[in-house]
């Protein structure tokens, strides 16, 4: 019964879309997995990823902490690093947002200042449409 109990839950957690990035739901499974003390390839074995998935997802979502401790007076700072889903989802949503091509015409000023030329005629005596 135990194998069964086994099997059941290591194939309702490997519900993972090959060549997809990983949803809120996972990276919380990380973070409870990772906390119960499982290795980057047990984790990645569970959600059906890559273990250097794990691994680049626990870089991207590891933050600092300050724990203080006051004794004898004295005021003690010990800082831990520890995995937050939260700072993983927004560093992806961030990273997200700053994807893709960036266009030729927003970053070339010239590029700008001979199509209104052309489109004003200022450059010659034809007007060119913006549609040609």
């Amino acid at each position: 019964m135990t194998h069964l109990n086994d099997t059941m839950s290591t194939s309702l957690l490997t519900t993972h879309k090959k060549n997809a990035h990983l949803t809120k739901e996972e990276r919380v499974m990380i973070a409870t997995l990772k906390s119960q003390g499982l290795s980057n390839r047990a984790i990645g074995r569970q959600l059906g990823v890559n273990h250097q998935t794990i691994n680049n997802e626990l870089n991207r979502g590891t933050v600092r902490q300050l724990r203080r401790q006051k004794s004898n007076g004295k005021i003690y700072e010990y800082s831990y690093y520890i995995y937050s889903y939260e700072a993983g989802q927004a560093t992806y949503l961030e990273h997200h947002r700053h994807s893709g091509r960036r266009r030729l015409y927003y970053s070339s000023k010239q590029f700008l200042r001979l199509a209104d030329q052309l489109m004003l005629g200022e450059f010659d005596d034809h007007h060119y449409s913006p549609q040609a």
